[in-house]
């Protein structure tokens, strides 16, 4: 293993910074779950024994290991040894379905599956049992880490609503390239706690493990239950003492009416992280009201997964929650932009989409041939030529200089001829304050053809709470961006990686 001094520390990568934390706080709890609370000793431990069994199992850089486990210190142990074996690991969500696992494993080709059984449900691919692994001997100490900078760390697949899930490959570097841009900003330590609250097949779960096993925290993993129960989720929240809390902002809105019947005060939070999803600010009103917004923190971080997580961050103000933008801030330390317009008449708007390079995008697609699937592209800016991500992603800049989120190219709409974004109809409508979650779709049918359709959440009467919709929509949006229909829900649903879950929702309205 590589001698760690803080002159390296920047070089060095986020597996490296674990075994070197394990080293100095092995006495201090690592992860904590329903079943177990495991020091940093005993989970570098648990990894030894791992990649024993992986090394005996013909597992070698550079390959691909799939792990199908259910959230607890295993997990953790899995892919902390997989990495460190130089390997990468591919997760296969247990909640997806059968079909999608299947074509992950036929296109990453995995070496071999870890599961709790050591039976694999998937032809041609072999399955090891994690309680085999974990009972292996240790024949030496020389096994340790043998991840480099360039090497995978993980391939985790994209949501493929617009087309099959494709591979997203990322490196040492590129993981390590989001810490050190965010490291100056969230000052991640030994004292910090977090819950994995996120699918370990979403990647908002690797910045939710990495903030705090590189830095000697602790990472709490509820069991399903308290995951999916707001009051117990809560209670976990104060209990564990957590610092950082990263959600979607379907989840929070969902979670923050819990945590907000804590007094101020009474929560160690350092930081709220917002992420995988647009997020309306109007909806933080209450949680404004309750805690303030300096205490902890709310971050808005704009990311996707071929950019390493995140990939810009804005500190959410008391001015932020009195407009209908949704800020996404300045991009991270590292990253160049272009803006590129939509069509002419955008070209000089500072509208269009974002195009993303630097040290945190992924080398491109697994199996895919990026040079000619428009995604990745070879732009010019001040005379350079670099190779750009062509991210999807609307955004323009505010009068404060800072970038906004406008919404999914592929996802704006035309109604009666005028382009539509739906973010700003939801911003708007969201500020009715008896909202808890609201979605805008589009709809058609043969009485009134294409229209918008509200969607929302509430916990007052549902036809008042339309009947002030319509008011507030009539009030302050031009008559081509009303809703023609609102429909209300108890809760809006939400997809396994907590985002909101627009496909149900069109179903659930035709």
């Amino acid at each position: 293993m590589r001698i760690i001094d803080s002159q390296a520390h920047d070089a060095l990568t986020q597996i490296e910074l674990f075994w070197a934390v394990s080293w100095k706080f092995p006495q201090r709890v690592a992860v904590k779950d329903l079943n177990h609370e495991i020091s940093y000793g005993e989970l570098r431990d648990w990894m030894l024994r791992i990649i024993q069994a992986l090394k005996d199992e013909g597992v070698h850089a550079g390959d691909r290991v799939a792990i199908e486990l259910p959230p607890g210190a295993e997990l953790i142990a899995s892919i902390l040894a997989i990495q460190s074996i130089g390997a990468a690991y591919v997760p296969l969500d247990r909640n997806a379905p059968v079909a999608r696992n299947s074509l992950i494993l036929n296109d990453s080709q995995p070496r071999m599956i870890i599961n709790e059984s050591g039976h694999s449900n998937f032809a041609s691919f072999q399955a090891k049992s994690i309680c085999q692994m974990l009972s292996v001997s240790v024949i030496a100490d020389s096994l340790l880490n043998a991840a480099v900078p360039e090497g995978l760390a993980y391939i985790i697949y994209t949501s493929g609503t617009t087309g099959n899930p494709k591979g997203v490959p990322i490196t040492h570097a590129n993981l390590r390239a989001l810490f050190l841009a965010t490291e100056p900003v969230f000052k991640f330590n030994e004292d910090d706690s977090t819950v994995l609250f996120h699918s370990y097949a979403f990647d908002f779960s690797v910045w939710e493990m990495w903030s705090v096993l590189a830095y000697g925290g602790k990472l709490v993993i509820p069991d399903n239950e308290t995951r999916l129960t707001p009051g117990k989720l809560a209670q976990l929240v104060h209990d564990q003492k957590i610092t950082l809390l990263n959600q979607t902002p379907g989840a929070f809105s969902v979670n923050a009416p819990w945590l907000c019947q804590f007094p101020k005060g009474s929560l160690a939070l350092r930081f709220v992280v917002f992420g995988g999803e647009r997020l309306n600010f109007q909806m933080l009103k209450q949680w404004q009201q309750h805690f303030g917004l300096t205490s902890p923190l709310l971050v808005n971080m704009y990311g996707i997964t071929e950019t390493t997580v995140h990939s810009s961050w804005h500190i959410i103000s008391d001015d932020d929650l009195e407009r209908t933008e949704s800020i996404i801030g300045e991009l991270l330390p590292g990253f160049d932009y272009i803006i590129r317009p939509l069509d002419e008449s955008n070209q000089q708007s500072g509208y269009g989409e974002l195009l993303l390079c630097g040290e945190q995008v992924t080398p491109g697609y697994l199996n895919q041939n990026n040079g000619t699937d428009g995604k990745f592209i070879l732009a010019e800016k001040n005379n350079i030529a670099k190779r750009y991500y062509c991210t999807g992603d609307l955004v323009q800049y505010n009068f404060a200089g800072k970038l906004v989120y406008m919404g999914r190219c592929d996802q704006q709409v035309k109604i009666n001829g005028y382009r539509i974004e739906i973010g700003e109809i939801e911003s708007v409508l969201a500020r009715l304050e008896s909202i808890i979650d609201i979605s805008v779709i589009t709809s058609h049918s043969e009485t009134l053809g294409h229209h918008l359709v509200c969607c929302f959440a509430s916990t007052d009467n549902k036809a008042d709470v339309i009947e002030q919709l319509h008011k507030l929509a009539k009030e302050l949006l031009p008559f081509y961006m009303r809703p023609i229909r609102y429909r209300g829900f108890d809760a809006i649903p939400k997809t396994i990686n907590g985002k909101i879950d627009k496909q149900h929702l069109k179903l659930s309205v035709e």
